[in-house]
């Protein structure tokens, strides 16, 4: 690359943060190294080495970089329509990354107690299970739903199919998907 046309700034770190999740669905966490995203932003490793010390912070900044801010509490007054916002918004941070997240959760084998864990629990999973547990117990006290499932439990059971076809089967996951997860499996659930 030319002196030039060299990009700085916000357009090399935008380049470098592509280039990780690029490497990340083309070789996956484990085999993915600084060189091969280096060689993917067309910059050289000193470059990524000069502010991020391991491969894990960068991911972790590309992460941060890309996931969208915590949904909101529920305001729509009715369950089906809050439970179906907040699987969207997970399903959208999950687009964002291209999946990337939980690909390296996947991989990461640290039990759940690596940084980037860290990340997606406090950026994506907790906060989107959060709200879904605040929509069930919204709607208990309008008496929408039966008391009794206004659980953290039930409030889980949303994302964790979102998260197990992200994994097990990729691909896009459509607003017709949400829309079954919310309707033959949240809703029954929940029912008076």
């Amino acid at each position: 690359m030319s002196p030039a046309t060299r990009r700085r700034g916000g357009d090399l770190e935008a380049a470098i943060y592509d280039a990780v999740f690029e490497q990340l669905e083309a070789v996956g966490y484990r085999r993915l190294t600084m060189e091969g995203i280096a060689a993917a932003a067309r910059t050289g490793k000193a470059a990524l080495y000069r502010r991020w010390p391991s491969k894990d912070e960068l991911i972790t900044d590309a992460l941060k970089h890309v996931l969208p801010g915590p949904p909101g509490p529920p305001s729509t007054g009715k369950v089906r329509e809050d439970m179906l916002a907040a699987v969207t918004v997970l399903r959208d941070t999950l687009t964002a990354c291209r999946g990337a997240a939980f690909k390296v959760l996947k991989e990461e084998g640290q039990g759940g107690k690596g940084i980037l864990h860290d990340v997606v629990r406090q950026r994506v999973s907790q906060p989107v299970k959060d709200v879904l547990y605040q929509a069930l117990v919204a709607a208990a006290e309008r008496g929408e739903i039966r008391p009794e499932a206004a659980t953290r439990q039930i409030a889980n059971v949303g994302p964790a199919v979102i998260v197990y076809h992200t994994l097990t089967e990729g691909g896009t996951i459509t607003d017709a998907h949400l829309e079954s997860v919310v309707d033959d499996v949240l809703m029954p659930l929940i029912r008076r």
